[in-house]
């Protein structure tokens, strides 16, 4: 056979060769698309507490708080604290601060389910309220004393060490005015909170 027809019939052997193997490679691609199309690579998605509470909790006392924000706030560091209403709702506080009046209200409503109790029962109470402070109950009172004398007007009591005994009044604010400049000369004033009951 002569050269150039063997150099012919070789081409077309070439040709193929190359053809069959570039579809080789785009099935493979093809293959590929399809799975990744099938069956997509996704992220996780976030979670709610990561999407709503801020690296940091700041606010004024008073301010509404998410559950989420209520939870992060436990365990940071300062003076502010999450306070939970009775219907549940979260408001900030500072334990530096007054109790915001919403607040204050709410407490005294507790407070008055004391009733004529120690301090000590009063402490309990001031404890399950979370507030972080050291309350000063300033509520009305009558009873009738071992000598056979009858009182009725106004009182304080606190669970605070040193708190001063048998502070009465005919009025809530003329305890206050005797209560008061003892919170004043404590180390930390801001640490207590006088609280009047009404009723």
């Amino acid at each position: 056979m002569p050269k150039n027809l063997t150099a012919l019939l070789a081409v077309p052997l070439v040709t193929v060769t190359l053809i069959t193997g570039c579809s080789a490679e785009t099935s493979d691609s093809a293959d590929s698309a399809k799975s990744t199309a099938t069956h997509p690579q996704t992220s996780p998605a976030p979670t709610p507490e990561e999407t709503q509470i801020p690296d940091e909790i700041t606010g004024q006392p008073g301010d509404p708080l998410t559950a989420a924000e209520a939870k992060q706030l436990n365990g940071q560091i300062g003076t502010l604290r999450p306070y939970e209403m009775k219907d549940g709702s979260f408001v900030l506080i500072d334990v530096k601060q007054p109790l915001p009046e919403m607040v204050k209200q709410e407490v005294a409503e507790r407070l008055g389910s004391v009733g004529n109790e120690t301090g000590n029962a009063l402490g309990a109470l001031d404890r399950e309220t979370l507030t972080g402070k050291t309350i000063v109950m300033v509520r009305q009172i009558h009873y009738s004393s071992a000598y056979g004398g009858n009182f009725f007007g106004w009182h304080a009591v606190s669970y605070a060490s040193g708190f001063p005994i048998g502070v009465t009044g005919e009025s809530s604010g003329a305890v206050v005015s005797q209560i008061q400049p003892w919170v004043n000369s404590q180390r930390d004033p801001a640490q207590f909170e006088i609280v009047v009951v009404n009723g």
